[in-house]
């Protein structure tokens, strides 16, 4: 599996960098490493290995789910900053 360039597009994008070509290379170059890296790993046949001992047992608490009432509507209004027809009303976040 390797970045595209779209792809590399994609992710600067959503992490707002701003990079040159030879930035985006080199960091695309860098993933792709990473990338391998993980996949050599994977393909590593562990059978032979058992899985080592842990200081604490791990077990899955499950507790019964159990409904409870929570807060009214003018309880939770009553912390908003601003509301509007019952709502919580916030800045825009979404272009």
């Amino acid at each position: 599996m390797t970045v595209t360039p779209a792809e590399m597009e994609h992710l600067k994008k959503l992490a707002r960098l701003e990079m040159n070509a030879s930035e985006t290379e080199a960091a695309a170059k860098d993933i792709n490493n990473i990338l391998e890296s993980f996949k050599a790993l994977q393909n590593l046949d562990l059978s032979a290995y058992p899985e080592m001992p842990r200081p604490v047992p791990m077990k899955n608490i499950m507790r019964e789910d159990i409904a409870i009432l929570g807060l009214e509507q003018h309880e939770a209004m009553a912390v908003a900053i601003e509301s509007e027809d019952g709502f919580f009303k916030v800045p825009r976040t979404v272009e």
